[in-house]
């Protein structure tokens, strides 16, 4: 009989910190069978290694392209899951098969237009990345082959900087099929009056916080009653030197926030000098716009149940960051950008690992 892998040996790991989802827990222990880490209680110090650091069950960017991006950069950077929103079906389908050196992934497919709307002619996107509809039939029929090829939402964009855009009766037809298939629709709005199209037709979310235009407060109280998120793609007006679209976007953003509005992190990856993996400038301008440091958080990090503040299962994979949360909020972008994506077995490997001796 041959030896079990040294892999499936139960060993228990215990950390300084965990995110549970709604706030962080204290000193955790967790019994880890290689592919998940599991909560566990009355583990003798002697029998655990003791690991430090603070663990997320997951970092999530909202926005990504991610065929122009280095995916396991992405991964080792602190980002454990990211939406793919827009490229060839084809090849984002192979992204959701599970690759232990990048992000789990989620996919629109190819990003709904009219003919020769935004992004046909942008540049950015190769050919099949974004599909041209001439109405509400075919427009339906592009939804289902996105769903069919692995989508989990779906993406139409509305920018009438770029030229025309589907009409009302199209993208209401959009909005309708995707919901009979039970995906929701995300919407890039820009241009005058392309976030209240949005609204009007149904969508779930707007892909960046609108930039182009402020929004008035009916408009974003009818977007909070209607549940939709916002996804907050801040640093790509000017990446690191603020644009007037970052002045209109940040403003936008903080009286969502403070309507009760529900908000994403999100980078728009593959657009611009973006840091690949945890983006500090992102968060920071979250802040700054008015987000409280605790939204901020379960932003990018999920937000569980009210009723439910146990510590959770984890894995396959995780973000690790070293030390604990800092009481100064201003400095949590900066700490959080230090995250590491590991699997389970990677972070049980972990070279700086030490006897437990704390009682916790």
């Amino acid at each position: 009989m041959s030896e079990p892998h040294p892999a499936a040996a139960e060993t228990f790991l215990s950390v300084d910190a965990v995110w549970n989802g709604r706030r962080f827990l204290g000193p955790t222990t967790f019994r880890s069978d290689g592919e998940r880490l599991h909560p566990v209680d009355d583990v003798p110090a002697r029998s655990r290694v003791h690991l430090g650091g603070t663990l997320f069950p997951r970092l999530t960017d909202h926005h990504t392209h991610l065929g122009l991006t280095d995916q396991a950069a992405l991964f080792t950077g602190g980002i454990t899951h990211a939406i793919d929103l827009g490229w060839v079906p084809a090849v984002a389908a192979g992204w959701l098969a599970d690759d232990p050196t990048r992000p789990s992934v989620a996919i629109v497919g190819s990003l709904i237009t009219c003919r020769g709307g935004y992004p046909v002619n942008a540049g950015w996107g190769p050919p099949g990345s974004a599909t041209e509809v001439g109405g509400e039939r075919e427009a339906r029929l592009v939804v289902r082959g996105n769903i069919t090829l692995g989508a989990s939402r779906i993406k139409v964009t509305l920018n009438t900087a770029a030229g025309e855009t589907v009409d009302d009766r199209v993208l209401h037809g959009i909005v309708s099929e995707s919901h009979a298939q039970g995906v929701p629709v995300t919407v890039h709005v820009e241009g005058a009056g392309q976030t209240a199209r949005a609204v009007r037709a149904g969508a779930d979310q707007l892909a960046h916080t609108p930039f182009t235009e402020r929004l008035d407060d009916e408009l974003i109280a009818e977007c909070v009653h209607r549940r939709m998120s916002l996804v907050s793609t801040l640093d790509i007006h000017g990446w690191g030197e603020p644009t007037e679209h970052h002045r209109i976007a940040s403003d936008n953003l903080g009286r969502f926030a403070a309507a009760g509005g529900r908000i994403l992190y999100g980078t728009d990856l593959g657009n611009g000098p973006l840091a690949v993996g945890v983006n500090a400038r992102e968060l920071r301008g979250m802040i700054d716009a008015g987000v409280h440091p605790d939204d901020v958080l379960r932003s990018i990090a999920g937000l569980r149940r009210p009723d439910d503040d146990r510590a959770p299962t984890i894995g396959p994979r995780l973000a690790w960051v070293a030390g604990t949360a800092p009481d100064d909020p201003a400095a949590l972008p900066d700490w959080l950008a230090t995250a590491r994506g590991l699997t389970v077995r990677q972070f049980g490997e972990l070279p700086d690992r030490t006897p437990s001796e704390d009682p916790a």
